[in-house]
């Protein structure tokens, strides 16, 4: 009886683009594939098979098989087709990169009667070629590792020193300029495409853009993206634009892991500008509010009163519609839509004037900034007490660290305690020691800041009405997150709010100042129980673990939590907007 002829299908695969590149004047899938096709054939060829189909994977570089769909399709090709005696391989590296990949490949294609053979790689058969097959296996996985750990190593260090990862952003372009006599490869300023770049951050850090509408104007004025071999320039996407906003790249940082160094690379914007686009993006990311086409500094923070006082909560939606005489703003409530709500639709404008006039409820009594500034300034002093008892403590601790460091190095001296365990307790007092060290460096600036912040919200109620209808809209935003949390309205103004865990408890704070007895004398100001302390209800700002006394720490309750706004209110927040 013949045997029946042996069937085979093939596997190619290279890791890269660059090498499917390589040499395809000569042959349409790369050099590299078409060496690996005259192998794979060859090898069919001696063992009498016949080839009866090729599946080729270009360019796709990944670690494990199931990030390989054209691998994925062989193994369902297999296990459809029974009658396949072997899949063969240019390599064993080619197919898998780690042992456990083999392993399962290996059992599987054994279950369905199939065999896996190397073209270049001739085991055999039997104990001794399991075994070598693993061999070989661990030995690419751990080149595997390695390579990886190489690049690792030397993207790190790149970006310590400043260089661009990857392909050169939309803006930029790589180049080749000469440096100590030899050229290297750089990037370069695209002089058709920065000043596009610079537009895109100048425009949409005025608030008065969204992501979409931003990216129809600069389709307008060309932006595009640059040209590959497998695309033709483009219009910048609203995805890509997204990104492009948020990348610190832009201001000249380089960012790698989570750590970011200084770029080599010249910044197209300054850091102002990149500041406010990152605020406008933040104000737009958060729940429920998304950066459509339609954008106003309200949309977000408006809700209605009626469904509040029905036991509902609702949230206003903006539109903008197309009339005769214009286009018309209008705010709505969501619940319209299935009847459920009567309110009527409400102008912008006149929400506009009502969130302006209820900012007035935020303004506190004469002298209440003034008495808390005291009490801060007294907070600050004892804490400055407790932190120089704190700081003698943690040098106490760091001596007798010292002390313990010095006899296990002594003992690893003599050899009078094993190595191993020596090496361990040093290790522990190590870390010790940076612990130690970071709270020193922490323990006053927590404080501090705190204390700023506070100060700095105090600055905005001062005269809250005026300072917001000062400002531009961006900053209007910004006003209104530091005090609300939300509004609700209906078509009279604003019924009532939530404020922010901050904005509320300055204003308990503030209330209770004036009904205290020392204030009964003042005109326009009646008298009322005296609360336990005048600012009792801010206790939860002036709590430090470990005090008896009340000591104030960061506060977590102010949003946003911007550096530059206090700078913002002292020098450019009463503009005009």
């Amino acid at each position: 009886m013949s045997q029946q002829p042996t069937k085979a299908v093939l596997y190619l695969r290279v890791s890269s683009k660059r090498q499917m590149d390589t040499a395809s004047d000569i042959d349409a899938d790369g050099n590299s594939i078409a060496t690996q096709r005259e192998a794979c054939n060859a090898k069919a060829t001696a063992l009498g098979a016949t080839v009866e189909h090729e599946f080729m994977e270009p360019g796709q570089s990944a670690q494990t098989i199931d990030k390989r769909p054209v691998f994925r399709d062989l193994l369902r090709y297999v296990t459809d087709h029974p009658d396949i005696d072997c899949v063969i391989i240019y390599m064993r590296s080619r197919a898998f990169r780690n042992l456990g990949d083999a392993v399962l490949t290996k059992r599987q294609l054994e279950k369905l009667g199939t065999r896996l053979v190397s073209a270049k790689e001739d085991f055999g058969q039997g104990i001794m070629a399991d075994a070598m097959e693993a061999v070989t296996d661990i030995m690419n996985e751990v080149q595997v590792r390695m390579s990886g750990e190489d690049i690792r190593v030397k993207m790190q260090h790149k970006a310590q020193n400043g260089g661009t990862l990857g392909m050169a952003r939309v803006g930029y372009r790589n180049v080749r300029a000469e440096f100590e006599g030899r050229l290297v490869n750089t990037i370069g300023i695209d002089e058709q495409r920065a000043p596009l770049v610079r537009q895109a951050f100048e425009l949409y850090a005025t608030s008065e853009y969204s992501i979409e509408s931003l990216q129809e104007v600069l389709a307008d004025l060309g932006l595009t993206t640059r040209a590959t071999p497998k695309r033709p320039s483009q219009p910048i996407s609203i995805s890509q634009l997204h990104r492009l906003l948020g990348d610190p790249y832009y201001n000249g940082v380089v960012v790698y892991k989570g750590q970011t160094f200084p770029g080599r690379h010249q910044a197209l914007i300054s850091q102002v500008v990149f500041d406010q686009v990152q605020t406008v993006l933040a104000s737009r990311s958060r729940r429920g509010l998304r950066d459509r086409k339609h954008f106003h500094y309200l949309k977000g923070l408006l809700y209605c009163d009626r469904c509040k006082t029905s036991g509902r909560e609702s949230r206003l939606v903006y539109t903008q519609a197309q009339g005769r005489g214009g286009r018309y703003e209008y705010y709505f409530c969501r619940q319209r839509k299935d009847g459920s709500c009567d309110l009527p639709h409400l102008q912008v404008r006149s929400l506009e004037d009502a969130v302006l006039r209820h900012h007035r409820t935020l303004a506190v009594a004469d002298g209440f900034s003034d008495y808390l500034a005291d009490e801060l300034a007294a907070a600050l002093s004892h804490a400055q007490e407790l932190t120089q008892e704190l700081h003698a403590k943690h040098q106490r601790k760091l001596a007798e660290l010292d002390r313990r460091e010095e006899r296990f190095l002594d003992l690893a001296a003599d050899s009078s305690l094993p190595r191993a365990k020596i090496q361990q307790r040093l290790r522990a007092i190590g870390t010790e020691r940076s612990r130690i060290a970071e709270s020193l460096s922490a323990t006053q600036a927590e404080l501090q800041v705190g204390a700023d912040l506070l100060q700095t919200y105090l600055d905005l109620v001062s005269e809250p009405m005026s300072l917001y209808e000062s400002a531009s809209d961006s900053v209007r935003r910004l006003l209104s997150d530091a005090h609300f949390v939300k509004l609700y309205v209906n078509e009279f103004g604003v019924a009532d709010d939530v404020k922010t865990d901050l904005a509320d408890e300055v204003a308990e704070a503030a209330i209770a100042f004036e009904r205290s007895p020392s204030n009964a004398k003042r005109p326009g100001i009646a008298a009322g129980p005296l609360r336990e302390t005048t600012i009792a209800s801010l206790k939860d700002l002036f709590e430090v673990q470990g005090s008896n006394k009340a000591i104030l720490v960061e506060l977590r309750g102010f949003e946003p939590l911007t550096p530059s706004l206090r700078t913002r209110c002292a020098t450019g927040l009463r503009h005009s907007p």
